[in-house]
């Protein structure tokens, strides 16, 4: 009976160090998320970008006009025409809604 309590022991020594060591993998697995989440937070947004310019393509010709049309001009009568241009975007995209 000695020998079976010995093997039981054993098994239950190797059990902790089993339980010990998928605690720490789970900790560094955890420690290697939180590191990604910056950088899965810009691509997240980047794609949410995407999404809305492809859903919004009037918007994205309108811009590009606007710079072609605009690209002479100094940076600060481009800026000033690039927000007449939003007001308008809104106030016709509020309308249309």
């Amino acid at each position: 009976m000695n020998r079976t309590e010995d093997k039981l022991a054993e098994i239950a020594r190797r059990k902790e160090r089993l339980i010990a060591r998928t605690e720490s993998q789970r900790a560094d697995i955890g420690a290697g998320f939180r590191q990604l989440q910056g950088p899965i937070g810009v691509v997240d947004r980047g794609l949410e970008i995407v999404s809305f310019l492809r859903r919004h393509p009037l918007l994205v010709a309108t811009v590009i006009a606007a710079v072609v049309a605009f690209r002479r001009r100094s940076l600060v009568s481009l800026a000033g025409s690039a927000l007449s241009v939003w007001r308008i975007w809104r106030s016709v995209s509020a309308w249309s809604a």
